[in-house]
């Protein structure tokens, strides 16, 4: 009779575990909570409680402590700068933005979300008649990386991450090439530029030039425009926009290869009904899934196991995201619009753990 019974309470035990587990597979890409705003953001960071979102000459600060009611709390605006915000990191309590228009970077004390202040900004001349638009800034310990463009060509500055004094720069000779992402590990700092490549420099003297070079033939009709980058281990996760998502093996910085690029064709090999690439954003996240904030086809699943193939996605139709950011169990998505039917801004949307 025992044994029945502990028999029945597993049994029991086995199927309530199961229907939690249909239950948060039916949950996962659900969009629980919106937030409507002017345009899509440019660039979103998460600290503690709060999303900073910009979008022009300003930073929104929004409450998402609860998912399903994001709430802006307040805003920043250095109104004397006459700035319009890019990019966004988030590095201890410090919010590091990056600028266009006038140009330069920005940290900000986030300590008190409620206060956000001014610590220090550098808007002046890199050198001699070249001011940097920061297109992608990211911190490294005492070091912030930017990456953009002085008007015409590509740049790369290293600063001081305290004081934001220029360390070292360099400029890629040649039009086109606005670098768009940028991210370092212990040794090597990696940029993504508009036509296509990923650069490698070694960390300590940028100024030297690029140690590697890689670039891929694109699809026709499906052009590169290298944009967000990030890292983990020996790979450079790159965001290539219509030429696809790639997986670059960094182990040697010196000699990039890609282990995998998902392309439109195979997108759509894997799904037949999904509209194809259009990759904006990329984001590693806690959950050891990565998520790509894609144009055509709202959020994209990828296994790092399997980096060649999508493993899931969601279309939310006629939607334009741009960037992401992670939440707990969530993602967040900015959302430009360029179709019809729904709502610029924010939403947050639900991956699981």
């Amino acid at each position: 009779m025992k044994k029945i019974f502990f028999l029945t309470i597993i049994l029991l035990l086995m199927a309530s575990c199961k229907k939690n587990d249909e239950s948060n597979d039916e949950k996962k890409f659900e969009i629980v909570g919106k937030l409507e705003m002017t345009g899509g953001p440019k660039d979103l960071a998460v600290s503690g409680n709060y999303l900073y979102a910009c979008l022009d000459d300003k930073i929104h600060i929004i409450d998402i402590s609860d998912v399903t009611q994001p709430v802006e709390t307040g805003q920043f605006d250095d109104l004397l700068g006459g700035n319009n915000f890019e990019s966004l990191f988030v590095y201890n309590n410090v919010l590091y933005a990056g600028c266009t228009q006038t140009s330069g970077v920005y940290a900000l004390d986030i300590s008190n979300p409620n206060n956000v202040s001014i610590l220090t900004k550098n808007t002046d001349e890199v050198f001699t008649g070249n001011k940097l638009k920061a297109f992608d800034v990211f911190a490294d310990g005492n070091i912030l990386w930017a990456s953009g463009s002085n008007g015409t060509s590509g740049m790369l500055v290293k600063y001081d991450a305290t004081t934001l004094q220029v360390l070292d720069y360099y400029i890629l000779s040649g039009s086109g090439n606005a670098a768009e992402g940028v991210w370092a590990n212990a040794t090597y700092v990696f940029i993504s530029t508009i036509d296509g490549h990923v650069y490698a420099f070694n960390k300590s003297n940028i100024s030297q030039g690029y140690v590697d070079d890689f670039t891929f033939t694109n699809e026709p009709g499906h052009e590169h425009w290298g944009r967000s980058i990030t890292g983990k281990d020996n790979n450079l996760y790159w965001a290539d926009w219509g030429a696809g998502f790639v997986t670059l093996d960094i182990s040697n910085a010196q000699n990039m290869t890609a282990n995998a690029i998902i392309t439109n064709s195979s997108f759509r090999n894997d799904f037949a009904g999904a509209e194809g690439t259009d990759v904006y954003d990329v984001l590693i996240h806690n959950n050891g899934k990565i998520y790509l904030a894609n144009g055509w086809s709202g959020i994209v699943e990828i296994d790092p196991a399997n980096p060649g193939h999508v493993a899931s996605y969601k279309d939310y139709k006629y939607n334009q995201y741009y960037s992401i950011a992670q939440y707990k169990d969530y993602v967040i998505l900015s959302d430009k619009v360029e179709g019809i039917g729904d709502m610029k801004g924010i939403k947050i949307i639900y991956v699981g753990d």
